[in-house]
């Protein structure tokens, strides 16, 4: 690993980040989000998501995005990807983010790692999933109150 302290914190490598194009539900309530994520098996019924982990141990995720096809999963992950921050730019993205092709290209010279979810599952098991839950966003309501 290339591992880097930044903050505090330490990173696995450039990347504060690493997106994850994965198969899941998604389950939305009144008040929250929940997104099952299936690394092997998955229903019948899936949806698309990427999710994006911070780059440190554990992969802590940070956000999900939901598609309902695995093309629209990777083109919003090709389009998101290189424009990750990066520590060696105090934790900004690039100005000028690599396109796709080339940011890969940059990550193998780099002998950079990506998301391994069965570095994060003890051995053994079976069907790995994951629940990432996440508040709703309640959309804002303008009011406009009026004194009588």
């Amino acid at each position: 690993m290339n591992e880097i302290d930044f903050n505090g914190d330490i990173y696995n490598d450039d990347r504060m980040f690493v997106l994850y194009v994965c198969k899941c539900t998604v389950d939305i309530g009144e008040e929250v989000i929940s997104t099952t994520i299936y690394h092997e098996d998955d229903p019948e019924n899936h949806k698309w998501c990427v999710v994006t982990y911070r780059n440190v141990t554990r992969y802590p995720p940070s956000r999900v995005d939901h598609f309902d096809s695995e093309r629209e999963a990777v083109d919003y992950m090709k389009k998101v990807e290189p424009d990750v921050p990066l520590i060696s730019l105090d934790g900004r993205s690039p100005h000028n983010p690599l396109p796709y092709d080339q940011f890969i290209k940059w990550k193998e010279r780099n002998n950079f790692k990506e998301y391994d979810y069965k570095k994060m599952y003890t051995p053994g098991g079976t069907n790995p999933t994951e629940t990432i839950t996440s508040i709703k966003k309640i959309p804002s309501v303008k009011m406009d109150i009026k004194n009588t």
